[in-house]
Formats: structure tokens, sequence, C-alpha cells
């Protein structure tokens, strides 16, 4: 296993990546780029990008976005961040960074507003990628979301929350939670969604939610998979909260391998 950090500035912002190369890669295996969740970094994916690309042969980039982690920070008028702030981080971001690494119609590995990001190019660069693999997406507001983000942030007040996440977000660690928190509760941000883009989404797709997930409902995976114009697996895991890939990591592994053979299918 040979892992790589390494900085891709994209539109002046210096982004933090890591590339990881499996000891078992295939040449010809696309590239799994994983985006994180609204207060990810890549240290907080643990080791599952490892377990993936050595599940798979493919080689992984795992990035941090603006704002996160290592990643230059956001700018002192960034937050709360507008309500069309997903459009930026794919339009600009994402596009520059696959771009900027010329990576070859890349499967897009998204949790969270990490996975609405992914669905968002999807559907915005459909040419662009092979397929997406979506844990805990959201493609529009739910009162359950609110209520959730509404007791993290009572939690983050009350307990040493903050002291754990400044061991990845270090100085940034405030400003973070301000941009997921304060940007999901602007009343204008209740009418946010992005239902309309799905039918414009032709790759396969892995759709994966917790059934104990509180930050969204198994509304968000029907949504999804009925508007899509590619094919779409439904994956609703019952005793798993809102990351299946720490509570159910194996489980994510297979339906990935099952996706990409699908995809890909090996000759002999």
């Amino acid at each position: 296993m040979q892992n790589e950090n390494f900085y891709v500035t994209v539109d002046g912002i210096s982004l933090s990546c890591q590339r990881i190369i499996p000891t078992n890669v295939r040449p010809d295996a696309p590239t799994i780029l994983f985006l994180h969740e609204a207060l990810g970094t890549i240290r907080m994916w643990r080791d599952f990008p490892a377990r993936l690309a050595t599940a798979t042969g493919h080689p992984v980039i795992v990035y941090e976005r603006r704002g996160h982690g290592k990643s230059d920070p956001h700018g002192p008028d960034d937050i709360p961040r507008p309500v069309d702030f997903h459009n930026t981080e794919t339009d600009i971001y994402l596009h520059g960074l696959i771009s900027g690494l010329g990576l070859d119609r890349p499967i897009l590995f998204g949790h969270s507003d990490g996975a609405t990001i992914a669905l968002k190019y999807a559907a915005r660069f459909p040419d662009n990628v092979r397929a997406v693999i979506s844990e805990a997406a959201h493609v529009f507001v739910e009162d359950v979301t609110i209520a959730g983000i509404n007791e993290a942030a009572s939690i983050y007040a009350k307990t040493d929350w903050k002291s754990k996440l400044e061991r990845h977000h270090f100085f940034q660690t405030d400003a973070v939670f301000r941009a997921w928190v304060d940007t999901w509760r602007q009343p204008t941000f209740r009418d946010w969604q992005m239902i309309d883009e799905l039918p414009n989404i032709t790759c396969p797709l892995l759709v994966i939610q917790g059934n104990d997930d509180q930050f969204g409902s198994d509304e968000q995976v029907h949504i999804i998979c009925d508007k899509v114009s590619g094919t779409a697996t439904k994956m609703i895991l019952a005793d798993c909260g809102h990351i299946p890939h720490f509570d159910q990591p194996d489980q994510i592994i297979d339906a990935s391998q099952k996706l990409l053979r699908q995809i890909e299918p090996v000759t002999a």
C-alpha cells in the first residue's frame, strides 16, 4: 500500500489530498474519489478508503474541501454559506480537482454533503463520471435533518466535541462547524432541493442509507432512485446510523465491489 499526501490548487484555493495505491492495483482501474461529510477530513474516513482500495484493486484519492482539515480556510464573509453552495463545490472545486488531476471518469464515493455533491456532479457532468456510491445523501431538506443539526449544535456547545474536532480541523474548527449548522439553519435553506437535477444522472448508482440515520430518512433514497435516468440500487441498512462505512463497513465494501463488477466485468 502506497500513500501520498499532496495539494492541488483550484481557483486559487489549496486543497489537501491523499492518494492511496493498493499493492494489488489494476493498471486499468479507474480512480475512486472520496467526498467527505460536512465536518469531514481525510483522516476522519479512518482506514475505510484503504480497505476499499485493497478490496477492489482501484486507486483512491481522498480530498478535503475548502475550510476543512489542511485545506485553505473559508473567507471571513463565507459563513453562513449561500443556499447554493453545493453548486460552487461541484462546478468549481470538484470539477477543477478532477480536471487538474487528469482523472478519466472516476467513481465518486460520497458521504452526506459529499454524496450530495457527487450526485450533483453526476447530473451536471454526466460524461465525466463512471458511477456514484452515495451514502446518506440529501437531495431535499427534511424536518429530521434540521432537528439533527439543532441537536448537534447543542452537543457542540455543551461537551468537548470541539476539542475532538480540533485534532482534524485545527484552527478552523469553529468555522467548519458554523459553516455546517449556520448554513443549514437559515430559513431560506428549507426550500433548497436538487430533485429537479436527478433525471440528468445517467451513470450507475449505489444509494445507501441507514434506517437509524438522525439526519435523513429513507425517502431520500427512494426519490433519488425513482428520479435518476441511470440504473440505481437501493441499500437501506437496518441498525445503521448516519455513517454506514463505520457501522457496517463489510456490507458497504461488498456492495461497492458488486457495483464495480457490474460496470467493469472481469474478463479472462
